[in-house]
């Protein structure tokens, strides 16, 4: 990877395995760029308002500056670091970036939340997973609060009001028109190169392929799988899984 300048030096606040900071893990490593990786244990997170007034992450700082939310990211590390690009130059193909990226932030990510964290499946593991930066007393006391969170953020979204069966069958349409969208050898989501539609997609089936009733469907989709494993290839590797 090449070296920011040192009046560019980039640090990103994170939690590991959140699909936002994977996202922009990954257009640093598309890019070239080195970064300071800090991660954040749950129990400090509100700390980082002296940072961000939202207090969530990621948070990077380039420099002195301060930016938040991962589509506000990676947009500005685009604009700042334009080679490679995140974004045709086509307006029709930039509209379409655009989408994907929304599909997969605000629809997909609601799956991977909802079948990690409160399905009995996979929550003791990711739960452990997303508090091992914690200390003793605050992994016991937020084992249970985190499953009890995030069932009622994906409640109010609609998602987690749903039967399983009907998460999967759903979930199962959303992987089912990314396997038609490469049914005919297409290399990349939109146009013919990466752009942040590929990013953004990729880092939220990374989640939901670590959860038992995820992957199976993801495995049951070759050219899904080609693609990610050439996503992956370009941004950095495979996710924690």
């Amino acid at each position: 990877m090449t070296t920011p300048n040192t009046s560019q030096a980039i640090r990103v606040h994170q939690l590991e395995i959140s699909p936002f900071c994977d996202k922009v893990r990954r257009v640093l490593a598309y890019k070239g760029l080195d970064a300071e990786i800090i991660n954040v244990p749950m129990g400090e997170l509100g700390k980082l308002k002296k940072l961000s007034p939202i207090g969530k992450v990621p948070v990077v700082e380039i420099g002195s500056d301060v930016l938040v939310d991962s589509s506000d990211i990676c947009r500005e590390l685009d604009a700042r670091f334009p080679s490679p690009p995140l974004f045709p130059d086509a307006p029709a193909q930039r509209a379409l970036v655009d989408i994907l990226e929304d599909w997969a932030d605000e629809s997909l990510y609601f799956f991977e939340m909802t079948m990690r964290f409160t399905w009995l499946h996979d929550r003791q593991r990711w739960v452990t997973e997303i508090l091992k930066y914690d200390n003793a007393i605050m992994q016991k006391l937020a084992r249970p609060l985190v499953p009890y969170l995030t069932k009622k953020q994906g409640t109010n979204q609609g998602l987690a009001k749903r039967s399983e069966a009907d998460i999967l069958k759903e979930l199962t349409r959303h992987i089912a028109s990314l396997e038609a969208m490469l049914d005919q050898g297409q290399q990349y989501l939109v146009g013919d190169a990466l752009s942040l539609a590929d990013i953004s997609v990729l880092a939220q089936l990374e989640c939901i392929a670590g959860s038992s009733k995820g992957l199976p469907i993801i495995e049951n989709s070759p050219n899904v799988l080609a693609w990610m494993a050439r996503i992956e290839s370009m941004t950095g590797g495979p996710a924690i899984r």
